[in-house]
């Protein structure tokens, strides 16, 4: 089965407020984390950031990625599949925002897709 990875997202870099605040150098990379295995084994993804290279999931790994996203609390979704092809599979939470084209070092072209949870969306 595919992988899933994550990113934790939480906030960046540094700098003080103004004041009398020493300024604070922050490493903007502390508060991610990449987490590699099958991401269909879990009750969810504890992750803000989930970024999955599916271009070659079969439909049994699609509909068990999807199950387990629906139950998930991410924000950001990055994929290879199209909204379509996540709502076939139960994934009902999602909406696309946008896509990036973007070529492999092989020059293979693909386009990525960047979806919000609706859950978690303004209103």
């Amino acid at each position: 089965r595919g992988g899933g990875g994550g990113g934790g997202g939480g906030g960046g870099g540094g700098g003080g407020g103004g004041g009398d605040e020493p300024a604070v150098d922050m490493d903007p990379f502390e508060s991610v984390y990449f987490h590699f295995g099958d991401a269909t084994l879990g009750s969810h993804l504890d992750f803000s950031h989930v970024y999955v290279f599916d271009r070659v999931f079969s439909p049994t790994t699609m509909a068990s990625l999807a199950r387990v996203l629906q139950r998930s609390p991410f924000r950001v979704l990055v994929s290879y599949r199209t909204a379509s092809e996540w709502w076939e599979h139960g994934l009902s939470v999602v909406q696309p925002v946008a896509k990036l084209r973007l070529s492999s070092t092989g020059k293979e072209g693909m386009t990525c897709w960047i979806y919000i949870n609706m859950r978690y969306a303004p209103r």
